[in-house]
């Protein structure tokens, strides 16, 4: 796997004589060079493509990414998938919710790898998808891969029969490109009339194709509804409006990510020609400005409003 991002961008090297001096010299770090050879179990067509039907189900029924936890043995050489608790109906975004494992699920989830529960089992990949929108590393993306070692796929377009995959290995804060036929098996016959620098191409290939299986009906489960005050939020629009607004996690990324997350999710919905007109519309009209701030401020939306609006209505 070839180096691709440097972890350290500064370095710094000091000199001290007590006494008599003390020097400091940074040193900003333009490139480096580096590679890291994989050398574990790859990945089963029929975990692969249990975690992709998994995908197209919450795509098609739920209208949000997910993702699923891989897991890896090197005493049994295989990797196992399980889909942990995580909320539904978030539009272009992946939320796991925070809650304790019970013995019996930790067992419930072990038992789908063939084991009994054991510490062999290394959490060391993570896979999301994003829907219909193509696969990307997206900001959020990276600045949630950049601390947590291996190996991190987004898949996409998941309304195709064919979905595409972008990936990236992270290892120690640096970024390295996967050969993804390091994780998927190509068939010894097939492998040996290509060239090898064909072969990450032609997995990739082999791992986008529609393969339709069940998955763990546990993993429907823990596809969770987002409640608030005990109550569900309505429709899966406010849903998605409500999450952006109750996560204090959201407001923790820069601007520019909160952003490039909700274009993501407007783009979903809207055509391109219909989204800048409206966008113009919103900026250059200061009433619906307003509503749209009020929106935001007060966790309210238009139809929400208007329901109000009725109850003032006179009847005659």
């Amino acid at each position: 796997m070839k180096l691709t991002k440097l972890a350290a961008s500064e370095l710094t090297d000091e000199k001290d004589v007590p006494g008599l001096l003390s020097c400091r010299i940074d040193y900003e770090v333009k490139s480096g060079k580096g590679r890291l050879e994989y050398t574990g179990p790859k990945f089963s067509p029929e975990m692969w493509h249990q975690v992709m039907s998994f995908f197209r189900w919450t795509d098609k029924e739920m209208d949000s990414e997910s993702q699923v936890r891989l897991y890896v043995n090197t005493k049994f050489g295989r990797w196992g998938a399980w889909a942990f608790p995580q909320e539904a109906r978030t539009g272009m975004s992946a939320r796991e919710i925070t809650t304790q494992e019970t013995p019996e699920q930790a067992v419930e989830r072990f038992a789908s790898w063939g084991s009994e529960p054991s510490s062999d089992w290394l959490y060391f990949c993570t896979v999301h998808h994003h829907c219909s929108a193509s696969a990307f590393q997206s900001g959020t993306d990276e600045e949630n891969e950049r601390g947590q070692d291996g190996l991190h796929i987004t898949v996409g377009h998941m309304d195709s029969d064919r979905h595409d995959i972008h990936a990236r290995f992270y290892l120690a804060g640096n970024c390295f490109e996967p050969d993804m036929s390091l994780f998927w098996e190509v068939e010894q016959e097939l492998a040996e009339q290509v060239p090898a620098s064909m072969l990450d191409s032609l997995a990739r290939f082999q791992m986008c194709g529609k393969v339709v299986v069940d998955f763990p009906d546990a993993w429907r489960k823990n596809v969770i509804e987002v409640l608030a005050d005990g109550h569900h939020l309505g429709s899966p629009l406010q849903r998605r409006q409500s999450d952006e607004l109750l996560d204090p996690r959201k407001f923790d990324m820069p601007e520019w990510m909160r952003a490039e997350v909700a274009l993501r999710e407007i783009s979903l919905h809207c055509n391109e020609e219909d989204f800048h007109a409206l966008m113009h519309a919103i900026s250059e009209n200061p009433d619906l400005n307003i509503i749209v701030q009020a929106c935001i401020r007060h966790q309210v939306t238009p139809e929400d409003i208007c329901e109000e609006m009725q109850q003032y209505q006179s009847p005659f």
